[in-house]
């Protein structure tokens, strides 16, 4: 088949496979799709590395040591750490795009060495010798044709519709927008960003990652490594200037809860340590709290509200200037980080 064949297989594979349009995800099982042609100087990856290919021509036959879905192992296992620092995803990415790749070569008139060096038979696909794909034929053009198609469709359902067009508009030109939406169409789980812009108080340059764990309109709601609270977006703490979305993901166990004369103290420590409360609160001699002044340039997580305060993803440390007074109703959402 042709490399561009290859390709396209390994990225409709990879995306199917591990649900992500990750640009890493998909660049890496490129690379993994185009490792079997490397014995041979004919192909296009054989020219780039042409001593390896030479070598590797001179060697082994085509189709055979590369070809192995034994490769694929070794390729897997020798990336194994991965996991533990990137993710499972991005870890099979590669393997995946290698062994995908050997096997749609089975589907060729030479077939290849599938199982070398324990069998060093060509194994093909397809009884009839005439049904087997020929390279830059028609059949290899219809398979590069379906491939894409294959594609168009996981992206489309991985980003929630937009398909192709979307993901290009999230991988290549990021927006906080484009991190809202896909804040919204995450099931209980926060995203890491990686978010380039400025402070607002003081035009400090920002370069760091956060933890995404809700949106008020355009507004993104983040949590810093130091666990601050801070709005992206115009109004908010920090004016982006980029936003990337990361792979990386955290589950939020996300509940409802209405109060009914409670006092605070007991219901503010019932709460999870890493809980992050949003919603309303209804408190007897409201007007004797006493807030702390807000720190420049975060995001005020309890504010005064009429007879009681609102809560914006405040923590339990944010609450303890309530603890002293009685809750008369109140409906929150508890994020459980």
């Amino acid at each position: 088949m042709m490399g561009i064949t290859h390709t396209a297989i390994a990225l409709a594979g990879a995306s199917m496979v591990t649900g992500s349009a990750d640009i890493s995800v998909l660049l890496l099982a490129a690379i993994g799709s185009q490792i079997p042609d490397l014995d041979t100087t004919k192909s296009w990856v054989g020219k780039a590395f042409y001593p390896l290919a030479k070598f590797l021509e001179d060697k082994y036959p085509h189709r055979s040591a590369t070809h192995s879905m034994f490769v694929s192992l070794a390729i897997a296992t020798l990336t194994l750490p991965v996991i533990w620092i990137y993710g499972w995803q991005l870890w099979a990415a590669a393997p995946l795009g290698h062994l995908l790749s050997c096997f749609s070569d089975c589907a060729t008139k030479l077939g290849c060495q599938f199982f070398w060096p324990i069998n060093k038979d060509n194994w093909v696909i397809g009884l009839n010798p005439q049904n087997r794909i020929e390279t830059g034929k028609t059949a290899d053009y219809a398979v590069l044709a379906m491939s894409v198609c294959v594609l168009s469709i996981s992206l489309y359902l991985i980003t929630g519709g937009g398909g192709i067009g979307a993901w290009m508009n999230r991988t290549f030109f990021p927006t906080s927008q484009t991190a809202v939406e896909l804040l919204r169409q995450e099931n209980q789980r926060a995203v890491l960003l990686h978010i380039e812009g400025t402070r607002k108080i003081d035009n400090s340059r920002i370069d760091d990652k956060f933890w995404a764990v809700g949106a008020n309109g355009g507004i993104l709601i983040v949590r810093s490594n130091q666990e601050q609270m801070l709005r992206i977006g115009e109004g908010g703490e920090i004016i982006p200037k980029r936003v990337n979305v990361l792979p990386d993901r955290l589950a939020m166990k996300i509940r409802r809860q209405r109060i009914e004369e409670a006092e605070a103290a007991e219901w503010v420590k019932s709460l999870p340590p890493e809980a992050l409360v949003v919603g309303t609160l209804e408190i007897e001699d409201a007007g004797e709290i006493q807030l702390p002044i807000p720190e420049p340039g975060v995001m005020p997580t309890v504010t005064r509200a009429g007879g009681g305060v609102n809560l914006d993803h405040a923590s339990r440390e944010d609450m303890k200037p309530l603890e002293e007074f009685f809750i008369m109703s109140g409906e929150v959402v508890i994020k459980q980080l």
